[in-house]
């Protein structure tokens, strides 16, 4: 997803003063750089370069051409809204004993780092998907699935994660991370993924 800061969505109250709607172009923490596009009856201008800013002056005006802007004014004018901007999610893989909803021993170690990385979030959501191998017939790997899914739930609500803030799901067999034929006994596919937003 592209890490950009459209202003007039953000800092509405800002851009009335100021008489002008900016869009700025930020760069991704892993050094990507996407672009945006702004486009109103008068025109349109795309910025695709990180650090750049656009401004739209009315309904009536054209975008400008994109241009610089520092990095001491991008956080001097938005460094409130970049500071509260959400926390990315987090996925964690953690995997089961063959036909099981037990966690195998390096997965029961990984379950405080799980925790750990839930408290960081001031408002946490969870989504915890249940998955298993081909091994068994389809609706019994959803069973299995949802059994793993709501052990690990079950863990979570007992370490204090509110019931309300987790949602949980079982896909089966029919979303390998491995693709495997009918009857193929995969431990990477025997798994919950954990996502934490």
């Amino acid at each position: 997803m592209l890490r950009h800061l459209v202003i007039p969505v953000l800092l509405l109250s800002l851009a009335a003063c100021a008489g002008k709607n900016r869009f700025v172009l930020l760069e991704e923490e892993d050094g990507s750089v996407g672009s945006i596009t702004i486009q109103n009856d008068a025109g349109t201008q795309t910025v695709s370069e990180a650090g750049t800013v656009t401004q739209v002056a009315s309904a009536e005006a054209a975008p400008t051409e994109p241009e610089a802007i520092s990095q001491e004014e991008i956080d001097q004018t938005w460094g409130a809204t970049l500071q509260v901007s959400p926390m990315k999610p987090r996925s964690f893989l953690i995997y089961f004993i063959t036909g099981t909803d037990i966690l195998t021993e390096q997965s029961r170690r990984q379950l405080p780092q799980i925790l750990d990385s839930i408290k960081e979030y001031p408002a946490p959501e969870v989504a915890v998907i249940g998955h298993t191998d081909t091994v068994d017939s389809a609706e019994r790997n959803a069973r299995l699935a949802r059994d793993r899914a709501e052990a690990i739930r079950d863990v979570l609500i007992d370490e204090g994660l509110d019931r309300n803030l987790i949602e949980v799901d079982s896909h089966g067999e029919s979303n390998l991370l491995v693709p495997t034929p009918d009857n193929t006994d995969e431990p990477r596919n025997r798994r919950v993924e954990v996502t934490v937003r």
